[in-house]
């Protein structure tokens, strides 16, 4: 039987996978279904790791910023900060910020069975909240690891191109918008810079093509 895998969305910076953290972004949050049916946000990073004395050990702890059942998140005393589960920092900062790590805590916490965690790249189009205060279930999710990775092909292809007629040393771009078939990215040079091309771009991205519709 395949293990279940709960997706995150990456909200912080992404890092390179190393020896302490096989997590992949500092900040990450989802909400999901857990298998008594019981619906959470949890949003969690990395923390300060200290040893019994208080010295600090690494930077590679675990930190949980918000974790409660949706079903209160209309209730005001939540967005005042109360409501929300209670967890004991001080001993999730000696866990580390691991996927196994995490996936531990939520399991034996939240009564889950999750075989792993894993972060979804912006070319996924997860998006945990809906900008009405509600959230997006990440259950209801469809990840399409294939459709990701072209999405991710063209956005680098077209981020060469306007590097260089921007004559900018970094990226110059960002998405505007994504579906099934293709990705529209926007260039935030100047108008200078762009020298008569389009700040707007469609590039397709079916059968793995990168055709740009101008």
């Amino acid at each position: 039987m395949e293990s279940k895998i709960l997706y995150f969305e990456g909200a912080g910076m992404d890092y390179e996978v190393g020896q302490h953290s096989d997590v992949g972004n500092y900040r990450i949050r989802t909400a999901f279904t857990n298998d008594e049916g019981i619906e959470y946000y949890i949003e969690l990073g990395r923390a300060t790791k200290r040893n019994k004395k208080g010295v600090v050990i690494n930077d590679w702890g675990l930190r949980i910023d918000h974790l409660f059942k949706i079903e209160d998140r209309h209730k005001e005393e939540l967005s005042l900060g109360g409501y929300e589960i209670k967890t004991d920092h001080k001993e999730i900062a000696k866990l580390n910020y691991t996927t196994k790590s995490i996936t531990n805590w939520i399991n034996t916490n939240l009564n889950c069975s999750f075989g792993t965690i894993e972060v979804l790249s912006q070319f996924h189009g997860y998006r945990v909240h809906d900008g009405s205060r509600g959230y997006n279930l990440i259950d209801n999710h469809v990840v399409d690891h294939e459709l990701a990775e072209k999405r991710r092909m063209a956005f680098n292809k077209a981020d060469q191109e306007y590097m260089e007629l921007t004559k900018r040393k970094y990226s110059a771009i960002n998405i505007e918008s994504m579906d099934d078939e293709g990705i529209t990215i926007r260039c935030y040079a100047s108008k200078e810079a762009l020298n008569g091309h389009p700040r707007y771009k469609r590039i397709s991205t079916v059968n793995g093509s990168a055709q740009y519709d101008y």
